[in-house]
């Protein structure tokens, strides 16, 4: 009991401070995406969406997942720390080259000569990316949260106010690029400044990483294709316009489960590798952890949807330029909810030594996503693609828990009583406050106000309502409850 205590005391400690370096790092993006968003114009971002999503391809062909192998590894030594940082060299210098041989024909393809700069200045930023020290693994492999905070804050201070002067010099897409390759350098720096691990040159440890990382490998292969193939597919077949229109409604929506999903994964991770010798208390983890997740997640998914027809205009201004975004965010944040949610058990999966399969669920999810893609375009547009990424999310999801129920013997009503509160509660506050823009006829801006307050009351007492009439079971809605109680008793 102390130990399990003490775990989930640093696991709790761990995700304050991931929470904080996330939305911090994001409250600087949310900064720099205002001033971005009003000096440039949807084709700049398009333009640059373009090169990442061929960049993102081709480095996936060489992306071994080393983090993972030296996280989920308990006996890693400097030999396997120093094998990892070798092969992301390697795999930096290959993605560079072939990026700079393909760079005329990436151009010549798309018929627009800015391509081809783009995509060198890209090559340029990869090959600086991989001689990252790899010592700041450690930082979240022996939870030592508040370096980590640090590590992806200050550089993130630093590149943000390097973009926002490059965005007034340039006033084109040229800000994006440029500022690409110099957060890359600062990133390079600061991680040897912060860690005082220094890597050296080998491959002593390649067959152990390689028997790991080979299904991360072709997993995150089929992780692209079903998160980014919409955009490389959209690249051919609409214009840089709309293509822009619908890189910022994917980022949008996803950025707000994001800052939820990706703190609270990285502490649990490591929590959960420490108890995979102990099934019925990392059983007893894993659905308190699926719990939170879809406690938090849902509403702030469901709920910036709700309001995005009123806050979209007023952060990225530019009058009604952006607004077309709006209902492609309402139903993409259906697809993020889907994503945080068996996320949970993909890590569970990984953890539990079932990578494989999380491989075949990444070839399932992109298998869907390829054979959707151009139908759902050609009858309903960039609003179908989005309607289909819903139907893809939710299949996806059962898919994922019938192989967690078989794999690691959770009953499936065990994962159904964790997250049918939430889900109900966010459905209901979503189409209430979908109701009120129609309603209310004054200033936007008290509009998004009032949805917000609105929205926080009717999730809050729904899923306790929905708590108490189940039998108040021990779910997160009790840990909460307790923690309450406790501060207001002293």
């Amino acid at each position: 009991m102390t130990k399990t205590n003490s775990l989930s005391k640093q696991v709790f400690n761990g995700a304050r401070w991931y929470v904080a370096m996330r939305w911090s790092v994001k409250g600087m993006g949310f900064i720099s995406s205002a001033f971005l968003a009003r000096l440039l114009v949807p084709e700049d971002f398009g333009l640059v969406a373009t090169v990442l999503v061929i960049f993102g391809l081709i480095s996936l062909l060489f992306e071994f997942g080393v983090n993972w192998a030296l996280i989920q590894n308990n006996n890693a030594t400097d030999d396997d720390f120093n094998t990892a940082w070798t092969i992301r060299i390697l795999q930096a210098l290959v993605v560079s080259a072939i990026l700079m041989i393909v760079a005329p024909y990436i151009a010549q393809w798309y018929e627009d000569a800015r391509i081809e700069f783009i995509v060198y200045i890209v090559a340029a930023a990869t090959l600086i990316k991989g001689f990252e020290n790899i010592g700041i693994v450690k930082f979240q492999k022996e939870m030592q949260f508040s370096k980590d905070f640090s590590f992806k804050v200050f550089p993130k201070i630093l590149s943000t106010a390097v973009t926002i002067a490059l965005a007034f010099y340039y006033q084109s897409y040229m800000a994006l690029v440029v500022g690409t390759l110099i957060a890359s350098s600062i990133e390079v720096i600061i991680s040897y400044i912060m860690c005082h691990y220094r890597p050296q040159f080998t491959l002593k440890k390649f067959s152990e990483i390689w028997g790991f990382s080979q299904w991360v490998l072709v997993r995150n292969f089929a992780d692209y294709i079903s998160q980014q193939g919409d955009i490389l597919l959209l690249s051919g077949m609409t214009t840089a316009t709309n293509l822009g229109f619908y890189r910022w409604a994917t980022e949008l929506s996803f950025m707000a489960v994001t800052e939820v999903q990706q703190p609270f994964s990285r502490v649990l991770v490591p929590a959960l590798v420490k108890l995979k010798t102990e099934p019925t208390r990392l059983i007893a983890a894993y659905l308190k952890a699926l719990s939170a997740m879809t406690l938090v997640a849902i509403p702030v998914a469901l709920g910036f949807g709700a309001v995005s027809q009123e806050l979209i205009p007023i952060f990225l201004g530019g009058g009604d330029k952006w607004l077309p975004i709006v209902p492609i965010i309402n139903g993409l944040v259906f697809f993020a909810m889907a994503t945080a949610m068996y996320g949970t058990s993909i890590n569970l999966l990984t953890i539990t030594g079932h990578v494989k399969y999380t491989a075949y669920i990444s070839w399932f999810t992109a298998a869907l996503t390829i054979a959707s893609l151009y139908p759902a375009y050609q009858y309903l547009g960039l609003i179908g693609i989005a309607y289909s990424r819903i139907f893809i999310g939710i299949l996806t999801f059962i898919v994922v828990s019938a192989l967690v129920s078989k794999r690691c013997n959770v009953a499936i009503i065990d994962i159904v009583a964790a997250i049918w509160r939430p889900v109900f509660a966010g459905i209901v506050m979503y189409f209430t406050l979908l109701q009120l823009s129609d309603m209310l006829t004054v200033a936007p801006w008290l509009i998004l106000v009032i949805k917000i307050m609105v929205g926080a009351v009717i999730y809050t007492s729904l899923t306790l309502a929905l708590w108490y009439l189940a039998g108040k079971p021990a779910t997160m809605e009790a840990d909460i409850i307790n923690k309450i109680k406790t501060k207001i008793i002293k």
